[in-house]
């Protein structure tokens, strides 16, 4: 799990196309109009959108990017060294929390961020890594070297179209709307 010092010193060299921005949107350079939220459970957004309803999942995830500002992601890729114009997203995106996080539990927070990104309230960014952040925790994953190890077997495959396995480096940031969305959340204490 990244902790909250590693995240936030990195968070404001968080660059778009060349230039950092300090803001907590990241620079993404979004342009939603959004009014203020009214609740948590089903927030509304734009006129045009309407209600915004949240699994416990989802509010999890937003609450930890109110924490920290981005989330580091990841894309696991497979590509063929010879053509490459061969290359395949294998799984994307893919949130470490713990070196030994199961395929089931990276597609299911992949799940949620992307249910998350559907709703405009954050953005998956592959081309964005936060600058200065060690992305070890994925790269020394066991999914990760399951995924390479897959890739080295598949080499043997007659058929098998690729012969590297590769990761991209990227961040997950609140748009605007996640913004608004963020700090309309209460969370009681028990």
């Amino acid at each position: 799990m990244c902790s909250k010092e590693e995240i936030n010193e990195k968070s404001h060299k968080h660059t778009h196309h060349g230039h950092s921005c300090g803001c907590s949107c990241g620079g993404h350079g979004h342009s939603h109009d959004t009014e203020q939220v009214q609740n948590c459970g089903s927030c509304h957004s734009t006129k045009e959108q309407g209600p915004i309803n949240l699994s416990r999942e989802e509010l999890e995830i937003l609450l930890e990017l109110k924490e920290f500002n981005y989330l580091p992601i990841s894309e696991f890729i497979m590509s063929n060294s010879e053509n490459h114009h061969i290359e395949f997203s294998s799984l994307a995106p893919v949130y470490i929390r713990d070196l030994k996080d199961t395929m089931e539990t990276v597609r299911s927070i992949g799940s949620i961020l992307k249910e998350l990104e559907k709703k405009g309230l954050i953005t998956l960014d592959y081309d964005i890594p936060l600058q200065g952040y060690d992305y070890t925790m994925h790269t020394e994953s066991e999914l990760y070297k399951y995924f390479i190890k897959t890739v080295e077997e598949g080499k043997n495959t007659p058929g098998f179209l690729c012969d590297r396995g590769d990761i991209e480096f990227g961040s997950a940031a609140l748009t605007p709307l996640g913004e608004s969305v963020v700090k309309s959340i209460h969370v009681e204490e028990d």
